[in-house]
């Protein structure tokens, strides 16, 4: 499987039984799969046809999907006549009839005039199995088309993300070459720092070395940027090779990765050490933009 952006549109029609039908989709981003269908009342029975023939084929996004039937005979209407109420109209028109001059008999156009008497209604389509099965087809097609744009942007994103990982990794790979360096580096700062401080106080230089071999070793960043490197390793084979969505793995682990990088700088005492960090933690930022959109 390949890796999917969140954004895209599919469209698919063909006949359905004597009538032609029009399946259309639209999604994006999301942080879970959000269907909306739309559907005429007449046609609410195909509903779940639908929902079920996109919900197999995504796992993340917000999704329209609109369906439109085109039949080429009459639509079915159903009149409904409230009975009791035109009863009691009528009988009240003969009464006033017989105390007033006023004509008991009432025209059609009379009756049409009064509210609430006659209630127009569509009738529900009922469909075929043989219809269902063509508007699942339909559905299919519509939501096929969808992923493959979505597909084609995800490629994309995947050059993209790729690339500011292998930035990435040499930057680490650089780092864990200078380590011991830093450290070394460390030490010696340390060690100059408390010998100006205390200068005049009477120190066990024995004593000294310990204290700043242990400042040093606390500030030692070889297991942050193992961490580092393992994480990177496993976003870039995710990206190449998953098979399955993974935008909220990947989004985890650049979650980690930040963690990370967030300790080496919090640990850094030496400047090339805390510049590169920045311009790491501003490379992660941008990763965790592109794959907001990713599924």
């Amino acid at each position: 499987m390949s890796l999917r952006s969140m954004t895209g549109f599919g469209r698919a029609s063909g006949p359905v039984g004597q009538a032609l039908a029009e399946v259309w989709a639209r999604s994006v981003n999301h942080r879970s799969l959000d269907l909306t269908i739309r559907v005429k009342d007449t046609e609410a029975a195909l509903e779940p046809v639908l929902r079920r023939a996109f919900a197999r084929r995504l796992s993340r996004g917000k999704v329209d999907v609109t369906f439109r039937l085109k039949r080429s005979g009459p639509a079915g209407f159903e009149v409904a006549v409230n009975e009791g109420l035109l009863e009691a109209v009528l009988a009240r028109f003969a009464r006033l009839a017989a105390r007033f001059p006023v004509a008991a008999k009432l025209e059609p156009r009379d009756l049409l005039s009064i509210p609430q008497i006659f209630a127009i209604e569509s009738g529900v389509a009922e469909f075929s199995p043989e219809e269902i099965a063509s508007v699942e087809k339909l559905a299919d097609q519509a939501a096929s088309e969808l992923v493959a744009m979505r597909e084609l942007e995800g490629a994309g994103l995947a050059q993209d993300v790729l690339a500011r990982l292998e930035r990435l990794r040499i930057r680490a790979a650089s780092l864990s070459a200078r380590r011991e360096e830093i450290t070394r580096a460390l030490l010696a700062a340390l060690r100059e720092r408390i010998q100006t401080l205390l200068a005049d106080a009477p120190l066990d230089p024995v004593r000294l070395e310990q204290e700043a071999a242990l400042a040093a070793d606390r500030s030692d960043v070889a297991e942050e940027l193992q961490r580092l490197e393992a994480h990177l390793a496993q976003f870039a084979e995710l990206v190449r090779n998953s098979c399955e969505p993974v935008g909220k793995k990947l989004d985890f682990l650049s979650q980690e990765i930040l963690r990370e990088l967030n300790t080496l700088g919090s640990k850094a005492r030496d400047l090339a050490l805390v510049r590169e960090v920045i311009e790491m933690k501003s490379e992660t930022e941008k990763i965790r933009e592109q794959i907001g959109n990713i599924e």
